[in-house]
């Protein structure tokens, strides 16, 4: 329960925030989410997880409510606060402004870390060895175990400078700190990796830029980090992030966080992949064999080549259709799972083998002095070898799990590419299509407490879409919709007269084009939102003749460069045009006379191209459940809203929405997604 001091905290907190913070707005719906967050994470609700969604449109200051409630409970919890974004740039506004902002305001002292994932950070021993002279000349090296081949003159060059630029401590170690950071080949050669890091016993710990900024992280109160590195961190048993029963997470933009999630309960490796991996197995138990002296191991290269080779003659005999072959919700046929287990036996006997190598050559190093450039060599080798060895047992084990009628089925395919030598590689994928409840497992069920939030949190005015996605059963947690604090009633969305339909995309790119050049004004700010880069550019190509003034277009710019253009040209007095797809439907905020007008070609009908979305539906229509109904149309009035949210971005903004899609007029949903946009002025053509 919220005892009294703690409600005085985070009153203090808010109070502070109105005299700290410039441009302060005291908004009720700010309130009402500091509220609502207080009350939920220390169990005001009967019956209910310490867990609340909040939908908290833009204007509604939710990262200050958000910050003003948890850091004083995540305090008096002692427990860590973990703020996760889904992207990058919200991540620097929260470390960068948001949070120094909350270090004068909060009633409460707190310290503060930037969370970043193991790669990001350089393996100190390793870039020391690649960079010695007798790296180059060790017949480890010779050997290209785990390097692919010997770095060039150049790549030693870059290395070498990095290796200075660290000993002078003008470089923290984080690949992000660099000015020009190297290939991600060659840096994956120097990242931390912690299937080939010594962790304690490596003579650089101390020195170590990962352990160095883990230490900041565990020593902190609040942790910044993002949706990919707190789902793999937790994925991986917390080599990062503290236990989740020790924490509050905040996930900023909850509405990426299925995404994100599906991406990481997927698993592949390819047949090239699979026999590069038993030969470099192979070489470093010989490497060990011969500084041990040990009895030579049995070789399972041969048995892989030809499995694999049999398992090939099957696979190229499948109708792969733009290099994809998407095996059927019944699961994969016996005859190439009786191949793909042979495999895994094989590979499960080199593994063994392999790792009573790899605790004979520990058991040697302990016993016997040996160089440290052999030892840091053989060690990176072992663990290079166990990851990927590891990988391909989890991958063959996966592709060959018998499905349960009683859940979700398994998506798994195969994608083919052309080696150099023209023969095929194929890769074999398995991935989970339903990610809600090992979410429910890992997270909703052990965390200290949650805050879900964005700007658009619901899908048709409701939060089952995001529920199902998650894996959240709306009677076990709190659930709150803030009311925008703009005059969105101002605001024109018009459903363009258009005769043709989006399903016919040459009649109606040519449409879209004609209303452009009729609506758009040259002298102002618009911004033309396409669910297609084909389409895109046809209108682009109709159009650039047709209007005075610069058209900025998606692809022949960086985004970062198009609003920079933009911006500038609506401070020279000029007009200017956007055309973009779904990375300008959201995260854009243009406010003021930088935008006017937002146009949209279309609905966002997610059309189900990737194999985990077409095993999907296939798997709702199984069991006679409408996919459309479901899935599309709830994401399409979500994508609408996120689209319709690029025009007012403050309490002054005004303009126009004008969309040319006559399916918001001539088909049933039309009505349930208009119904569900804020509460614009409707204009019907």
């Amino acid at each position: 329960m919220l005892s009294p001091e703690l409600k005085q905290q985070i009153r203090s907190s808010f109070d502070g925030a109105k005299t700290q913070l410039n441009n302060f707005s005291n908004r009720s719906s700010q309130n009402k989410m500091i509220a609502e967050i207080s009350k939920t994470l220390m169990g005001e609700y009967p019956n209910s997880n310490p867990i609340i969604c909040v939908e908290a449109p833009t204007g509604t200051g939710k990262t200050m409510a958000y910050l003003v409630s948890c850091l004083p409970i995540a305090k008096a919890l002692k427990k860590k606060l973990i703020i996760a974004s889904a992207n990058v740039a919200l991540q620097e506004q929260i470390l960068n402004k948001d949070i120094v902002e909350a270090t004068k305001y909060a009633s409460v002292d707190f310290e503060f870390a930037l969370a970043k994932g193991r790669s990001r950070y350089v393996c100190i021993r390793n870039l020391i060895n690649l960079t010695e002279e007798n790296s180059n000349s060790t017949e480890l090296f010779e050997d290209a175990l785990l390097w692919d081949e010997k770095p060039t003159k150049n790549d030693l060059d870059i290395l070498s400078e990095m290796v200075e630029s660290y000993s002078s401590k003008s470089w923290s170690g984080e690949i992000d700190d660099l000015e020009s950071p190297p290939e991600n080949s060659l840096w994956q050669k120097i990242a931390c990796n912690r299937f080939t890091c010594n962790s304690k016993n490596c003579e650089f710990y101390n020195d170590c830029s990962f352990f160095k900024a883990r230490k900041r992280a565990s020593n902190s109160d609040v942790i910044i980090a993002n949706h990919d590195l707190v789902l793999a961190d937790i994925i991986n048993g917390n080599n990062v992030l503290p236990d989740v029963e020790d924490c509050i997470f905040i996930f900023d933009e909850a509405h990426h966080l299925s995404q994100k999630a599906l991406s990481h309960f997927s698993i592949g490796g390819s047949t090239e992949f699979m026999k590069t991996s038993i030969r470099q197995s192979q070489g470093s138990i010989e490497q060990i064999i011969k500084i041990t002296k040990s009895k030579a191991a049995d070789s399972y290269i041969e048995k892989v080549d030809e499995s694999i080779k049999d398992l090939i003659e099957l696979i190229s005999e499948l109708d792969f259709k733009d290099d994809t072959f998407l095996f059927s919700i019944k699961g994969i046929p016996n005859e190439i799972t009786n191949l793909t287990k042979k495999l895994f036996v094989i590979f499960n006997s080199a593994y063994n083998d392999f790792c009573q190598f790899k605790e004979q050559w520990e058991e040697f190093v302990k016993a016997n002095k040996i160089d440290q450039p052999t030892t840091d060599n053989i060690n990176n080798i072992v663990g290079q070898n166990n990851q990927n060895l590891s990988s391909i047992l989890s991958l063959l084990s996966t592709f060959n799990q018998i499905q349960d009628p009683e859940k979700p089925p398994l998506s798994n395919w195969i994608n083919q590419s052309r080696l150099a030598n023209k023969k095929y590689n194929y890769q074999l994928n398995s991935a989970k299509i339903d990610v809600s409840t090992s979410l429910k497992n890992m997270i909703w069920s052990k965390a200290a407490g949650v805050v879900l939030t964005s700007a658009t949190l619901t899908a048709l005015g409701s939060f089952d879409r995001l529920n199902q996605q998650i894996g959240l059963n709306a009677l076990d947690n709190q659930y709150l919709r803030l009311p925008s604090p703009f005059d969105h009633k101002s605001v024109e969305f018009i459903v363009g007269k258009i005769k043709s339909s989006p399903t016919n995309t040459y009649e109606h790119s040519q449409e879209v084009a004609q209303e452009l050049i009729k609506r758009i004004d040259s002298q102002s700010a618009s911004l033309v939102l396409f669910a297609s880069n084909n389409q895109m550019q046809e209108v682009a190509d109709l159009l650039e003749k047709s209007v005075d003034c610069e058209l900025l277009i998606q692809g022949e710019y960086s985004k970062k460069n198009i609003l920079e253009r933009h911006i500038q040209n609506r401070k020279n007095g000029k007009g200017s045009i956007i055309f973009g797809l779904d990375s300008f439907a959201e995260g854009v905020d243009l406010k003021g006379d930088n935008l006017n007008h937002v146009f949209i070609s279309k609905l966002r009908f997610s059309v189900p191209t990737s194999p985990i979305e077409m095993t999907t539906q296939s798997y709702l229509e199984s069991m006679n459940r409408n996919a459309f109904m479901e899935i599309s149309l709830p994401d399409a009035s979500l994508r609408l809203i996120q689209a319709c949210g690029r025009l007012i971005r403050t309490e002054t903004d005004s303009g126009t929405i004008t969309i040319f899609d006559n399916r918001l007029i001539t088909k049933f949903y039309g009505k349930l997604l208009l119904k569900a946009l804020p509460e614009f002025k409707i204009v019907v053509e």
